[in-house]
């Protein structure tokens, strides 16, 4: 999991780099969770692994969430 690096300021968020790729990667990822697989590579690894693969996506989103959110409430 990826640890957000980010602090609030003068009614601001400010957030590192690598924060904010991974921010962006998880909302990229996000529209693929629940989805059938969408290439053949993903129906290459077979369901079971295409599946186990999602929920680790998610948890890693879920993570990240709710420690942006945690900022926001401070």
């Amino acid at each position: 999991m990826v640890k957000l690096e980010a602090t609030r300021k003068n009614g601001n968020v400010v957030i590192s780099e690598e924060s904010f790729g991974h921010l962006l990667n998880c909302l990229a990822n996000q529209k693929f969770i629940g989805e059938p697989p969408p290439c053949g590579d993903a129906i290459a690894l077979g369901k079971k692994k295409y599946d186990a693969i999602q929920v680790e996506n998610q948890k890693c989103i879920d993570d990240f969430y709710f420690q942006c959110r945690d900022l926001l409430s401070k």
